[in-house]
């Protein structure tokens, strides 16, 4: 494992994409990619980065 991969809180996540803490739960029911340390539950940052981008819509899609 490289050192320069970034693990982020729900708090982090939360903050980076301007949302709220319940949404990032609500995300991670939706696929959201996270990593479960003990009772603790952390994101790479890439993968967040790359999930939200691929899920990204453009107008009209629903």
């Amino acid at each position: 494992m490289s050192s320069d991969i970034k693990f982020l809180t729900v708090e982090d996540v939360a903050e980076m994409l301007q949302v709220t803490r319940t949404t990032i739960y609500n995300l991670k029911k939706k696929g959201l990619p996270f990593i479960k340390l003990g009772k603790n539950i952390r994101f790479d940052q890439d993968e967040v980065v790359a999930w939200v981008k691929s899920n990204s819509r453009t107008d009209g899609d629903d």
